[in-house]
């Protein structure tokens, strides 16, 4: 599934200039970002886990938990995020299932590195 067709012509985009922090770790998240343009730094106590680019997802633990946010996430470019709020993603996991497997398997895939990084 390609997630830039469903939001690069969305009026809902939000700009996050090179540097900016998008969220910050322990901070409410109401809202997880699709990936339109741009690359993401994903950090755990100022320690890199991961980078997303576009047609990637951050902050997607806080929306579906209710929890406070699990990272930091810092624009590493210019980028340009599509916003999905709950009421959004119940409304795309409805009308687009490819949507929700996207979703379930990014969790998958970071549940899957954080095994192999305990196990280390």
């Amino acid at each position: 599934m390609n997630l830039l067709e469903i939001f690069e012509n969305s009026d809902d985009l939000i700009k996050f200039p090179v540097g900016t922090t998008i969220f910050k770790e322990g901070a409410a998240g109401d809202f997880m970002y699709v990936v339109v343009e741009g690359r993401i730094r994903l950090s755990l106590q100022n320690e890199f886990i991961g980078e997303e680019s576009p047609g990637g997802i951050v902050g997607e633990m806080a929306l579906l938990d209710s929890d406070k946010r699990s990272a930091t996430a810092t624009a590493l470019s210019d980028c340009l995020l599509a916003p999905i709020d709950l009421h959004s993603f119940k409304l795309l996991i409805k009308h687009t299932p490819d949507f929700a497997l996207h979703v379930m398997k990014v969790l998958a895939d970071r549940l899957r590195l954080a095994n192999e990084m305990i196990v280390r």
